[in-house]
């Protein structure tokens, strides 16, 4: 039990020391006589509820430079592709392009992506490509002070989480946390760790190392794309960084609570390539070390043994700590920062569920299957 504990501090102090390697986002955008063109990427299926924020958002940048906005429809059923098409009728610089799902080989989200790359063209892609989310909202002043970052940390691959809507649901600070602990146990927000950490909210990649990885065809079949293509920068001497952007950029994305839970097993379904052992191993490896704190603080304390106590105790704090960090980070409550314990165990919940869907073969986003 006290072996357990540690392996808790250890995650903890380990999940403190990642937080602060994020970058906090430029004061203010560059003043360069040149801003560089940038190409938009906004992948989107059924998100009519959304879209329209999004695009108003995009279309509100102050960025000086030159800004064109791809909307890819991909097989949506709804008004996606009408909104996109209202927008683009008041506003030359937003293209809509219509997908009919991806081809055999290819993660739905990573071909509208590829598609949006395509069709904006190669001489006109900008110098910047810029990949967002539907569900998320840009602040005007983002763009800009995102580019500015990548220049003072002379970065090429930049992106940002997106920080809670008003009224957000109870995936903000249950499952937050400790899905943000988890990824970032495998994936370093400065790109040193075995992987780099990226998120697709809001992810800005210089055109010439798109070009240089072979752009998104080389991660046809990722389902992780954010930190994949992040790595592969990376891996092919890039310079990436996670950037503290969340005050400047929204995202609806986790809410309600069901949609945020099914969102984070899709990602560690994808992270562990649909692996029925590895998620059951995850899931109760996180319950254990969640719970063994307060098991053994109070084991002590009936047993009269308060070395014991004091070690559950110590580990129990540490996870509050680290809860209280990584909520911070994404803007969540981190009132239930006590309650570490549990909602770190609740997270290992949402593994024990991706593997069960994944034996019988209902992971399924968007109405598509996740697992090939």
């Amino acid at each position: 039990m006290a072996l357990a504990v540690a392996g808790s501090v250890y995650r903890s102090a380990r999940t403190v020391a990642r937080t602060r390697a994020v970058v906090p986002l430029a004061t203010a955008a560059s003043d360069t006589p040149l801003p560089p063109p940038v190409t938009i990427v906004v992948p989107a299926r059924d998100e009519a509820g959304v879209l329209h924020e999004c695009l108003t958002g995009l279309r509100a940048q102050t960025h000086p430079g030159t800004l064109r906005i791809v909307l890819v429809d991909d097989g949506s059923t709804d008004g996606t592709g009408d909104i996109g098409r209202a927008h683009a009728a008041v506003d030359p610089r937003v293209r809509v392009v219509r997908v009919e799902g991806p081809p055999p080989g290819w993660a739905g989200k990573v071909h509208a992506m590829h598609v949006g790359i395509e069709r904006a063209g190669a001489a006109d892609a900008g110098e910047w490509l810029l990949f967002v989310d539907a569900d998320t909202v840009l602040a005007p002043d983002l763009l800009g002070r995102l580019l500015a970052t990548a220049e003072e940390v002379d970065a090429d691959l930049v992106s940002t989480p997106g920080g809670p809507p008003a009224g957000h649901s109870a995936s903000w600070p249950l499952l937050m946390p400790a899905g943000l602990q988890m990824i970032g146990e495998n994936a370093s927000p400065d790109g040193r760790g075995r992987k780099a950490f990226a998120i697709g909210h809001c992810l800005a990649l210089r055109r010439s190392y798109y070009e240089k990885i072979g752009g998104w065809r080389t991660l046809a079949s990722m389902r992780n794309e954010d930190v994949a293509i992040a790595t592969t920068v990376r891996d092919h001497g890039g310079t990436t960084r996670l950037v503290d952007g969340a005050d400047h950029v929204t995202t609806s994305g986790m809410d309600p609570f069901v949609q945020g839970w099914a969102s984070f097993r899709k990602s560690f379904v994808a992270g562990a390539r649909g692996s029925v052992p590895v998620l059951l191993a995850g899931g109760l490896g996180q319950i254990a070390l969640s719970l063994a704190p307060p098991v053994a603080t109070l084991a002590g304390l009936r047993g009269r043994n308060p070395a014991l106590a004091a070690v559950g105790l110590a580990g129990w704090a540490a996870q509050g700590v680290a809860h209280a960090r990584t909520a911070k980070l994404m803007r969540a409550d981190s009132r239930l920062a006590p309650l570490a314990p549990l909602t770190g165990a609740l997270f290992g919940g949402v593994l024990l569920d991706g593997a069960a869907r994944v034996a019988r073969g209902t992971v399924r986003w968007k109405g598509r299957r996740t697992t090939s």
